[in-house]
């Protein structure tokens, strides 16, 4: 959640939007459809994508391509020059080699790709596929490209070309192999799955679906090869393959077998919400429905609600007849690509796991997880408008539309359309009354700073809970009232929120700081601040909050440490760059301090952090300038003559 600064000055020291980590309503919301960090390093991690990039869009040999986009680039700057109306003009359309066009659209597909849009550079790397060298390689970036854009009947089509044209890339066979079971013939994604060398993320995915593919063949005994290939005898890393196992066992009709496996994925402490549905779906047909609800319910503890399985206690709860699953070809395939991608968009910073989505997509139009797990990949990659096209695409009647709706709230108000955000949020809460997307509004309500209408929400929400109380809910409404200047409501819920979360950094950081600014506690406060930073020693903002409660108490020396080590942490935070500043002039190093604010200002600061830290700037009070422009603007209070 983001916090925006508080109105008064001295408010403004509490810990700031950037300073207080974020109030983590968002993180029940978001869990619902993505895996527990647990589970992330049970994939292929740091790293493991790298290849994924080279593999499918290498780049082209420098040495060939120089040389004719460098008479390309001069033959069109030579067609389009003139000297003027009076001037010469020169044509050399007629000595333009015929391969010009070809390295210009070239040219125009980087640029494409470079600029966040892979559907132009997908067709002008079409285009050129048979007039250029090296073709199997523009295929393969063809094929990246339709896939990053969402359109797969083009990267189907363009994987067969890639192939004729001699690429070995992973992605061109694996989008081969997808487009044979889509196409209701999933032996002959045989040879694509199993006749290639994979790197090691292409190759679990492979694996995984050709375990899908042997079931609707040959049956169990033939499939769960497949996924012990990839086993360490490791449940760390082994989690997802085995909940894997567990849901082909199920599709398989082997029940029991089923049942042992989650059971023992379960008791490990791994979490991954579509092998726990799984689960519960098959304890409640089994007539276990309080076993069903008692792993609903810790799931929803240690990771946080989850829109399907929120969905499935409702069901059982009402005593709803729920059968066991069974997986096709297409929806097993589907899932596994959905997994791999689910933990590789929380170890990227980009839309590189987009082209998994797609494929999942392209298998399972149903699994609205993937879509909406989609859409957060492209807001990564900077496609908030694409973004917003997919999660529009998730029907009313998924169990993840209020979380979708959720999302598109949020990208909305992140586009400055508050209005429609909040629009978006309500109309979706009155037509589908879900947990999630309170929480969402609660968060779109106290960005835009108003406060008191997202501690209803989350008050309505913590009432709802009962006694299954969620710490991320009562810390938000902690933070929520602290921001509206009542104390005693906010400290009575974030004590609270660390009774039940101790080792929770943010809760420690926020209660910590807010006692120290308030002059109170002080000795335990700076405990609890000591606790976060040594959970945390890497949390710029955290750190941040340690050395401006020394500032506070006047210990200038030890805040100008921590806070030098909060900006290296947290460079671009306007904030932390504005404390040093204030520590310096502290300790007459004013032509530091002055740096420091000239460079707060560059870092898009609030209006009025913008107001305070000119003031500063310009005066010869320093940090002190604030209070004393506020206090010249109080009104005189004048006693009546008698």
């Amino acid at each position: 959640m983001q916090n925006a600064s508080s109105p008064s000055g001295a408010e403004r020291r509490r810990p700031s939007p950037s300073s207080r980590p974020s109030t983590p309503i968002s993180t029940a919301r978001i869990s619902a459809s993505r895996p527990n960090r647990r589970q992330l390093a049970q994939v292929p991690a740091a790293g493991a994508h790298l290849s994924l990039r080279a593999d499918t869009a290498r780049v082209w040999p420098m040495k060939r391509i120089l040389p004719p986009l460098l008479l390309a680039s001069l033959l069109v700057l030579g067609a389009c020059a003139t000297s003027g109306p009076r001037g010469p003009s020169f044509d050399f359309s007629d000595d333009r080699p015929p391969e010009a066009a070809s390295y210009r659209d070239f040219m125009i597909a980087r640029i494409a790709s470079l600029t966040n849009d892979p559907g132009t550079a997908s067709r002008r790397y079409a285009a050129i596929i048979d007039a250029m060298p090296e073709q199997a390689s523009i295929a393969e970036r063809a094929v990246f490209s339709a896939l990053l854009a969402g359109d797969y009947p083009a990267a189907a089509g363009l994987s067969s070309r890639a192939l004729a044209a001699g690429s070995d890339a992973s992605l061109v066979r694996l989008t081969l192999a997808v487009d044979a079971i889509v196409r209701g013939k999933p032996e002959q994604a045989r040879p694509y799955l199993e006749e290639y060398a994979y790197q090691p993320f292409n190759r679990n995915i492979a694996n995984n679906i050709s375990a899908w593919r042997a079931l609707s063949k040959s049956g169990l005994t033939a499939a769960t090869p497949f996924l012990e290939q990839g086993l360490t005898g490791d449940l760390r890393f082994d989690s997802p393959s085995i909940y894997m196992m567990g849901l082909l066992q199920l599709s398989g009709g082997a029940d029991e077998e089923a049942l042992a496996t989650f059971e023992r994925v379960w008791s490990s402490g791994a979490r991954l919400a579509i092998g726990v549905e799984a689960h519960a779906e098959l304890l409640a047909a089994r007539g276990d429905k309080a076993r069903a609800l008692e792993i609903i319910e810790a799931f929803r503890a240690e990771v946080g609600t989850n829109a399907a399985l929120a969905s499935l206690a409702r069901r059982i709860e009402a005593g709803e007849k729920i059968k066991p699953r069974r997986l096709t070809t297409r929806q097993g395939a589907a899932l596994a690509l959905y997994v791999p991608a689910a933990a590789l968009m929380y170890q990227t910073n980009d839309d590189l796991s987009s082209v998994y989505f797609v494929l999942a997509l392209a298998l399972d139009p149903d699994l609205h997880v993937a879509r909406s797990l989609w859409a957060q990949a492209l807001e990564n990659g900077g496609r908030r408008d694409d973004a917003i096209a997919t999660l529009r695409e998730v029907p009313a009647s998924s169990p993840y539309y209020p979380n979708a709706q959720g999302q598109l709230a949020g990208l909305l108000n992140a586009q400055g359309k508050s209005e429609e955000a909040l629009r978006v949020a309500a109309e979706a809460l009155a037509g589908t009354p879900d947990r999630g997307l309170q929480l969402q509004l609660a968060d779109l309500y106290i960005s835009l700073e108003r406060y008191g209408d997202g501690e209803a929400v989350l008050s309505e929400v913590i009432a709802s809970d009962g006694e299954r109380e969620d710490w991320r809910v009562i810390f938000a409404r902690g933070a929520a009232r602290e921001r509206q200047g009542n104390w005693p409501g906010a400290e009575t819920d974030l004590k609270r929120a660390l009774e039940l979360r101790p080792e929770s950094a943010t809760v420690l950081n926020y209660l910590g700081y807010s006692w120290i600014d308030r002059g109170e506690n002080l000795e335990e406060g700076f405990n609890l601040i000591r606790r976060a930073v040594i959970l945390e020693p890497l949390a710029g903002h955290i750190i941040d909050s340690l050395g401006w409660a020394h500032y506070k108490l006047g210990q200038y020396e030890e805040a100008v440490d921590y806070l030098e080590r909060a900006v290296e942490l947290v460079p671009g935070d306007p904030v932390l760059n504005d404390h040093l500043g204030d520590a310096y002039w502290r300790m007459d190093r004013k032509l530091e301090a002055g740096f420091q604010w000239e460079r707060a200002l560059t870092l898009d600061p609030t209006e009025k952090d913008r107001e305070q830290i000119n003031a500063k700037l310009h005066s010869k009070l320093g940090p002190d300038a604030p209070e004393a422009a506020a206090e010249s603007k109080s009104p005189t209070v004048t006693q009546d003559s008698p």
